[in-house]
């Protein structure tokens, strides 16, 4: 897993990296659109890699996206 995504989904959550459990939603953790946009323009910005609207959503599980990410940018 990519401490680095993991460390902004948990930064963007407010929550410590430790506490994220990988079976809760990224709405359970309080990721609304915007944060996930923001997510998306990082990835974006810190790989080159573009993450298309609706790839991520609130449904996936934290586990679910930091997979999605990590295969996303080669991690």
């Amino acid at each position: 897993m990519n401490t680095t995504i993991l460390d902004l989904v948990a930064e963007k959550a407010e929550l410590p990296a430790a506490q994220l459990d990988p079976a809760h939603t990224l709405e359970d953790i309080g990721l609304d659109s915007l944060h996930l946009m923001e997510i998306a323009l990082w990835v974006q910005k810190e790989y080159g890699v573009v993450i298309a609207e609706g790839e991520l959503h609130h449904e996936q599980t934290v586990g679910e996206a930091i997979a999605f990410l990590d295969t996303r940018v080669g991690g």
